[in-house]
């Protein structure tokens, strides 16, 4: 599970090439889930590029390899992402050469997205004495992970001048599928590493994306950083070993080939990387405010209808205007209001799964089978109090939901008949709930409470998921309100008696 963004900020997405396909997300309890009939598709790859490859290997520059033995790396990445497979790739490679090599591999308890540590030794003669590379002593880290390769017991193998070759695209960890506003900063782990190992002989770029680009796979990104490093002159082995080595191990060679030579490649031209990536970066919501309001009183259109975006639109207007007042013109406050009123108004109930789904044009050809818990016709498990999910094939599922769309003309009125569910209940008591604390806001705003008021309009978004699983954060959230809502009070207070 990775964080992805969206026009709606960041949600949280299945990586499609680290994925094991044994469907445990279907225990999820989320609508959203549909299974299709066929293997497992992998991302589409930029087909184009592989017509420049062998122009581009043409151009390349012979790399100048000059290493004092011995030589020391770290490889530093997650489980099921293939660190541990590049880092042997290079020690097999030494071993074709008849250099001596050791190894030594942290392997996280082999759980997927756990830490993996290779520490790999290249020597001649009997230079090697410790299988662990010592303290302050590797010459190069392999970093497909920021967030392991900063971490304790891995950057103080390192030293002034240390090479590090650094994947941007931060993986999230095990804290992230429990708390999707985890901060997840590459920059913040860059940062740290660079103040052990300096900048001048390192690389850092978005290799996953670019693997991912290029070869459908963001697991040939490990490769992608080998060859990268290699072509940098940081590797003490040839080419020749390096390839045979590669398909010595097997798995995917055409694939692993290919992205060890577009390492090379990036290395030579690093000014290729953005326009590989070009029109692929993540979506965000609009950065200006007035692009966001109008975005999402557009989208509140589309969930319910005209006047009800417009009842959006006043909300929000009342804080901006306050805001403005205050402070000369809208900033964070505004903005947080304008997510907040949206995130409340714009549930998801039955209503809005159905019209998402039936604009999603699924083909009949894939046999879609939709795994949902309607209410009443499915039970619930006594263990997780939750009713059980059932699978409905598309040509019953499809129907209905075109159906169903329609229903949103009675959203919380006396004929909403799911509106009655104890979740849609406290969906509709979280919208007065924010109201009440928008007006907290608007009567007690002073500068000296902004940051006060900012969590107050900001709730909302800590408020997520569908059906038990947002009931049980909304009765987290309403324990953290009064805190909330005293911080702004006595702000308040202090400063009228100033």
């Amino acid at each position: 599970i990775e964080p992805v963004m969206t026009k709606l900020g960041r949600k949280r997405r299945i990586n499609p090439t680290s994925c094991n396909v044994d469907l445990s997300c279907l225990k999820g309890f989320c609508p959203s889930f549909v299974t299709m009939d066929g293997p497992p598709v992998m991302p589409p790859a930029d087909h184009s590029w592989e017509d420049k490859e062998l122009s581009l290997a043409a151009e390349l520059p012979a790399p100048e390899i000059a290493y004092t033995m011995p030589w020391r790396g770290l490889f530093a990445g997650i489980g099921g992402g293939g660190i541990v497979t590049s880092g042997e790739i290079v020690a097999m490679a030494a071993h074709i050469e008849g250099r001596e090599i050791k190894t030594l591999h942290f392997t996280g308890l082999a759980q997927k997205n756990g830490a993996v540590v290779s520490h790999i030794q290249i020597g001649d003669g009997g230079t090697l004495d410790v299988v662990r590379i010592p303290l302050g002593q590797a010459d190069v880290m392999l970093a497909a992970d920021l967030g392991v390769a900063a971490g304790i017991g891995v950057l103080e193998r390192c030293r002034q001048g240390s090479a590090v070759i650094g994947n941007l695209d931060l993986t999230s960890g095990a804290q992230f599928k429990h708390q999707p506003n985890l901060v997840i900063d590459a920059g913040l782990h860059r940062r740290t590493i660079e103040r052990i190992t300096g900048k001048d002989a390192s690389t850092y770029l978005h290799a996953a994306a670019l693997a991912e680009k290029l070869f459908g796979n963001a697991q040939a990104l490990n490769t992608l950083l080998l060859g990268l490093a290699w072509q940098h002159g940081l590797v003490p082995v040839g080419e020749a070993a390096l390839q045979r080595a590669i398909e010595l191990n097997g798995t995917a060679v055409k694939m692993n080939a290919r992205a060890f030579l577009w390492g090379r490649i990036l290395a030579a031209k690093p000014e290729l990387m953005e326009e590989i990536l070009h029109g692929s970066a993540d979506i965000h919501p609009p950065e200006g405010l007035d692009d966001l309001i109008a975005a999402r009183a557009a989208y509140l259109t589309a969930y319910q209808d005209t006047p009800y975006a417009d009842l959006y639109r006043d909300r929000v207007a009342q804080i901006v205007q306050r805001e403005a007042e205050m402070f000369g013109a809208p900033g964070g406050l505004s903005r947080a209001a304008a997510e907040g009123w949206f995130r409340v108004m714009g549930y998801k109930d039955e209503y809005e799964v159905a019209r998402l789904h039936t604009e999603a044009n699924y083909s009949a050809a894939q046999k879609p089978e939709f795994h949902m818990a309607p209410p009443l016709i499915t039970k619930v498990d006594p263990l997780t109090g939750r009713r059980n999910k059932i699978k409905i094939p598309g040509w019953i599922a499809l129907p209905l939901l075109r159906v169903l769309r329609h229903g949103k003309r009675v959203r919380g009125t006396s004929w909403d008949f799911f509106g009655r569910q104890e979740d849609r209940v406290a969906e509709r008591a979280m919208i007065a709930t924010y109201e009440a604390d928008m007006r907290h806001v608007l009567r007690d705003l002073t500068k000296a409470n902004i940051d006060a008021a900012v969590k107050i309009a900001d709730w909302p978004d800590h408020v997520r998921g569908f059906g038990p699983l947002k009931l049980a954060s909304w009765q987290w959230m309403q324990k953290q309100r009064p805190a909330m809502l005293a911080a702004l009070a006595q702000s308040h207070l202090q400063q009228a008696a100033e």
